[in-house]
C-alpha cells in the first residue's frame, strides 16, 4: 500500500468517528510510526509502506478512534516550541497555557536572575520552557523548583527536565507543605506560576471525551466551585514571594471575578488579566 492511501484510510476512519482534528492526528500518527518529519512524510506520499508498519498504523488509528488522546499515543507534544514527553495519568499541556509562560517572561524581561516556582507542575512544561526561553535571552542564573503531588507528574517532569538539559529541584508536596517541612533554604521566589486543577467537580462529566475519559481527574478537579486551589495557593504564596514578586495563575474562562476577589482580599496589587486566543479570560498576574 502506498503511503498516501494509508493516510487516506486513517483520515477517513477518524472522520467517521467524529474525531476533532482527525486529519491532523492521522498525519501525526503516521509520522510517529514511520519516524518521519512532516516534510519527509509528504515527499514520500507515493512510496510503498511495509505491511508491518501499516498494521501498526491501523492499530494506533483504531486507538485514536476511541477518543484516546493523540498525544498519549505518540508520546510527545509541542509547547512553546519545545518537545515535551507526555504520558497517561499526567495532564496534556494546552496551547493556551503558553500565555502563562509568555506573560511571566514579559514581567521578568529585565530581571537578571529569577528564583522560580512551578506549582502543580504536571509535565514540567511551564517551568522548563520558561527557563529555556530565559536562557535564549541570555539569563543563565535562574533557579527553578517544580512541585506536584502526583508521582506520575514528578517522574515525567524529571524526564522532561533531563531531555531539555534544565537543572531544577523537583519535589513531591501537597502545595507549599514542602516549605514548612524542609530545612533547605529555597529562598523567596521572584515568580510563582501555576496551572492548578480548576474545573468544577460537577462539570467534569461535560468535558470532551478525550479529557473526561482519559486525562487524570486529579489534575482537573478544582472542587465544587473550582476555586479550592486558588484559595490555597494565593493565600500561601505571599509567605514565599519576595516583595514585588509575581504570582501568575491560569484560570477558567468564567473565574476571573472570583479569583480577582481572592487576590484583593489577600492584599495583592496590580492585578491584570490576559485573554486567550478566543478572547476568553485565561491568565491572571499580580504583585505581592
Amino acid at each position: 500500500m502506498r503511503l498516501k492511501d494509508m493516510l487516506k484510510n486513517g483520515i477517513n476512519r477518524l472522520s467517521s468517528c467524529n474525531i476533532e482534528n482527525g486529519e491532523q492526528d492521522a498525519k501525526l500518527i503516521a509520522m510517529h510510526v514511520l519516524k518521519m518529519d512532516y516534510t519527509k512524510l509528504f515527499m514520500r506520499l507515493d512510496s510503498e509502506v511495509d505491511d508491518g508498519l501499516i498494521d501498526m498504523y491501523d492499530a494506533l488509528i483504531e486507538k485514536r478512534a476511541t477518543h484516546y488522546p493523540c498525544q498519549y499515543i505518540i508520546g510527545t507534544t509541542e509547547f512553546m516550541g519545545y518537545e515535551f514527553h507526555v504520558e497517561p495519568n499526567v495532564l496534556i499541556p494546552r496551547p493556551e497555557t503558553e500565555l502563562l509562560v509568555e506573560r511571566a517572561l514579559e514581567l521578568t524581561d529585565e530581571t537578571d536572575s529569577c528564583n522560580v516556582l512551578d506549582m502543580c507542575c504536571g509535565t514540567g512544561c511551564i517551568g522548563i520552557s520558561y527557563i529555556l526561553s530565559r536562557r535564549k535571552a541570555g539569563h543563565l542564573r535562574d533557579r527553578l523548583t517544580m512541585v506536584d503531588i502526583s508521582d506520575y507528574a514528578l517522574g515525567l517532569s524529571k524526564k522532561n527536565s533531563f531531555c531539555q538539559n534544565v537543572e531544577c529541584d523537583i519535589i513531591k508536596s501537597n502545595l507549599f507543605e514542602f516549605r514548612k517541612a524542609s530545612e533547605e533554604d529555597y529562598g523567596f521566589y521572584d515568580v510563582i506560576m501555576t496551572n492548578p486543577p480548576y474545573i468544577r467537580s460537577k462539570d467534569i462529566d461535560e468535558l470532551m471525551e478525550e479529557v473526561r475519559d482519559f486525562e487524570p481527574r486529579l489534575a482537573l478537579d478544582g472542587s465544587e466551585d473550582g476555586l479550592y486551589f486558588y484559595r490555597e495557593i494565593i493565600g500561601e504564596a505571599r509567605n514565599y514571594l519576595r516583595d514585588g514578586g509575581y504570582l501568575l495563575c491560569e484560570i477558567g474562562y468564567d473565574q476571573y471575578d472570583e479569583v480577582q476577589g481572592i487576590l484583593i482580599d489577600k492584599g495583592y496589587r496590580d492585578i491584570e488579566l490576559t485573554k486567550d486566543y478566543a478572547g476568553l479570560a485565561r491568565i491572571v498576574s499580580c504583585h505581592k
